[in-house]
């Protein structure tokens, strides 16, 4: 009986490192993914995409004038945005942010209701 059990143990060391190797024999590190690209741990902070990255356009999020194509980058603090903008009136209405009407505040500052989706450069 105790030779079965050796026998038994014995076969189940000897499927494992088969099980374990790459196919040539050797065995695959500890962390390896059987399946490089699809079995592969990911990384938020390194697999993610590039974040699109603003130019400066109106209504791109900013942080200086230097920032935007209008040079006119402003902190709206009631809706804590900071958005590259331009000046505006009766005659100069705001243009549109994404197909939707943007409001001229009593300022005279056009004020979308959040920032173009990108990252401030």
């Amino acid at each position: 009986m105790r030779d079965l059990a050796y026998l038994v143990f014995a076969f189940a060391v000897s499927a494992t490192a088969v099980a374990c190797s790459n196919g040539d024999g050797d065995p695959l590190p500890i962390d390896a993914p059987t399946n490089p690209g699809v079995d592969a741990p990911t990384n938020p902070a390194v697999d993610a995409p590039q974040a699109n990255v603003c130019t400066g356009a109106l209504y791109d999020g900013c942080t200086g004038n230097d920032k935007c194509m209008s040079n006119n980058c402003r902190l709206f603090n009631g809706a804590n945005l900071m958005v590259c903008t331009q000046t505006c009136d009766a005659a100069n209405p705001c243009p549109a942010q994404n197909g939707q009407p943007v409001s001229c505040n009593g300022m005279g500052i056009c004020r979308p209701q959040a920032a173009n989706a990108c990252t401030p450069q």
